[in-house]
């Protein structure tokens, strides 16, 4: 396929849809004296306008790196990097430079000027724009309304807190008018209550402004909390994308359940099966299943229709409904009592649901 064609064809995938960020088989290879290091192995990902899509990784993932391709902060070894149909890896230095300006990005330790106000912080990325200092200061003060922070516009950022230096930050972002905002790590330096009101912060701006945001993270809490996509990297690859229902009602890898784990107390039932606590034993006749639903494929009462249709009866161990992307979404551990044959019977029914079902016992 020619190139150009590829790129053509990445960009109007997905039934119709625009992509506003195409990622297509990117590879870095950082080199070392001793040897090659693969920080990211042919890393694809197609992400829409107005997308909150998340990667999500432990530390040396490669996460941080493939972000980091997507305004060729890093260039990659191997791949294209396509935005709004522009193929970055193919501009001049000058038009590279232009089409920066429309991606914003924010960082773990908020990266400000310390001798500067936040006034001065939020200006600099106007400097020969060809703005008027009266049209600069309108501008400074339109941004600080949207961060909430019109009050700290004389001040420093040895005079803020770790919120309001991520806010200055953000505004400081948005100062070219970016329609893609990047955010590396951007909360891990803050608090539980402070990473609350960024990601909704981050949120309300996505909805103002129609900005696409991508988020760099390793905790799923953050993933939960405010993007509607998701890509798993492990090791340079990504080994998981899709929706965010569809992730935490389906997880395929290890790594993506180890992550969903980490965000709700399911996880203390394995301890407890692991442990051959008495809460979790099973007589003769019974097995333990763990279902995971959302809003779509809970429309009728499914344990009350599995124990008038296949004769089982069961007992419900542990339960809780949260909401994600605007989606209720229940996990349920039952101990499920009957012949074995209508178990497995009842099981395949509700698969067909589209329930996500893990015997656990």
């Amino acid at each position: 396929m020619h190139s150009s064609f590829g790129r053509m064809f990445f960009y109007f995938i997905g039934g119709g849809s625009v992509s506003k960020i195409q990622l297509v088989n990117i590879t870095k290879i950082f080199k070392t004296k001793e040897n090659d290091v693969h920080a990211v192995r042919k890393a694809s990902l197609h992400i829409e306008e107005k997308d909150i899509f998340g990667v999500i990784g432990f530390s040396g993932a490669g996460k941080s790196t493939l972000i980091r391709c997507i305004n060729l902060l890093e260039r990659p070894t191997e791949g294209e990097v396509v935005i709004d149909g522009k193929n970055l890896m193919d501009l001049s230095a000058r038009d590279l430079r232009a089409e920066r300006k429309k991606i914003g990005m924010i960082f773990q330790h908020f990266n400000l000027m310390r001798s500067r106000t936040v006034a001065q912080n939020i200006a600099f990325p106007l400097k020969g724009s060809g703005l008027s200092k009266e049209q600069i200061n309108k501008k400074v003060d339109e941004l600080l309304e949207l961060v909430e922070l019109k009050d700290k516009k004389k001040a420093y950022p040895s005079q803020l807190s770790g919120g309001q230096k991520q806010r200055v930050a953000i505004a400081r972002a948005l100062a070219n008018d970016p329609s893609i905002l990047l955010c590396d790590e951007a909360t891990s330096a803050l608090d539980p209550q402070t990473t609350q009101s960024i990601l909704a912060l981050l949120k309300n701006l996505n909805e103002k402004l129609k900005i696409t945001i991508v988020i760099i993270t390793h905790e799923m809490a953050v993933v939960k909390a405010i993007c509607n996509k998701v890509a798993i990297m492990e090791d340079g690859n990504i080994v998981e994308e899709g929706n965010i229902i569809d992730i935490f009602t389906k997880p395929k890898s290890e790594v993506t359940r180890t992550f969903i784990n980490t965000t709700t107390s399911i996880h203390q039932i394995y301890e407890l099966i692991e442990k051959n606590d008495p809460l979790v034993d099973l007589d003769v006749d019974e097995t333990m299943l763990r279902l995971v639903y959302s809003s779509s494929n809970t429309k009728e009462a499914l344990m009350t229709y599995l124990v008038k249709t296949y004769d089982v009866s069961f007992n419900i161990i542990f339960g809780n409904v949260e909401v994600l992307a605007n989606s209720p979404l229940g996990n349920l551990v039952v101990k499920l009592k009957g012949e074995k044959a209508n178990i497995e019977s009842a099981i395949t029914y509700i698969k067909g649901q589209g329930v996500g079902v893990e015997v656990l016992k």
